[in-house]
């Protein structure tokens, strides 16, 4: 009889254990779900550290290149020198309606 008890008490244990292995805190889904966010994250943390070199690339430039000052008042600001006509073509989907 307590042979029996001793197998059903084990028994109980084994499925507790899979229940937690399977489903609960640490379990193989959370465990999978963690390193798909962890992928995610480091996915993120390098597109994020390409920028910044670009941005330390820019700074660098910008600091010791005159020309690189130039190109960035055109290009973001509109910079024209004196002498010069700025034309600005637009595609053909943008053309104003006459």
């Amino acid at each position: 009889m307590t042979g029996k008890f001793v197998l059903v008490g084990l028994a109980i244990l084994l499925g507790l254990s899979q229940y937690q292995l399977w489903f609960g805190t640490g379990s193989i889904s959370e465990l999978q779900r963690l390193t798909d966010e962890l992928q995610k994250q480091e996915a993120a943390n390098q597109r994020l550290t390409s920028r910044n070199d670009e941005l330390v690339a820019e700074i660098n430039a910008l600091k010791n290149d005159p020309e690189a000052i130039e190109e960035l008042l055109r290009s973001r600001f509109g910079y024209v020198k004196e002498g010069e006509t700025f034309v600005r073509l637009l595609p053909k989907g943008d053309l104003p309606s006459e």
